[in-house]
């Protein structure tokens, strides 16, 4: 991550004096925080400098992503005030703060980064439930309930289609878990799972998965 203090614009409102302040805020929170920064000279908002938080892409393109600024300008203008301690009126320094910036850009980065295998703990759904014919289909939905009452994104195909063509199709869409329940899996209360990537793990007791589960979104891998 790069971080940028965008300074004051040709075109702005306020002093000089509150432009000073409010540059230097940013930039002594900075230091503070032991954080390596540059100048963007004339890039603050018209109302106030800010810090831009650059990320980089999977081609190294940069990115600006959050920002958060220091506005002293804006305040006096639309005449906020607030009581203090005292009881006097104090005109307050007003923080704008966009966390991610734009959420399609953030999103598109993310996905770019990761190819679409988005980790366990940010997929979309986290594990898809394949059963073979449809004497596993009341199996396949209680586990479906089951792991969803415990937290998981969970998504159950119960289509009329072979295992192979469901399982092929799961694995493009880059779900990091599939479970594969057939008679043997019903009758002995467990559960064939494949990891991304055509892992292969074996037939599994559904605790041993529900464990595997928890402990991969725990550690953010």
């Amino acid at each position: 991550m790069i971080y940028k203090v965008a300074t004051r614009p040709e075109k702005r409102v306020g002093s000089d004096d509150l432009w000073d302040k409010a540059e230097k805020a940013l930039i002594t929170s900075l230091e503070r925080s032991g954080c390596h920064y540059e100048i963007s000279p004339g890039e603050g908002a018209f109302y106030g400098p800010k810090i831009e938080y650059t990320l980089k892409d999977a081609i190294g393109r940069a990115w600006q992503c959050g920002t958060i600024q220091v506005d002293f300008s804006m305040p006096v203008r639309l005449e906020a005030e607030y009581a203090a301690e005292d009881n006097s009126r104090k005109v307050p320094v007003m923080l704008h703060r966009a966390i991610l910036g734009s959420l399609e850009r953030f999103i598109g980065m993310l996905i770019e980064n990761h190819a679409g295998a988005l980790p366990v703990w940010l997929a979309p759904s986290q594990v898809s439930i394949l059963n073979i014919s449809e004497g596993q289909i009341e199996y396949a939905q209680k586990l479906e309930q089951n792991l969803k009452k415990q937290g998981f994104r969970v998504h159950t195909d119960l289509r009329n289609e072979k295992i192979t063509y469901k399982i092929r199709e799961h694995s493009m869409q880059k779900i990091p878990y599939i479970v594969v329940v057939g008679d043997k899996e019903r009758d002995a209360n467990t559960v064939a799972v494949r990891a991304r990537g055509n892992v292969d793990l074996g037939v599994m007791s559904i605790d041993s998965l529900v464990e595997r589960l928890h402990q991969e979104v725990a550690s953010k891998a």
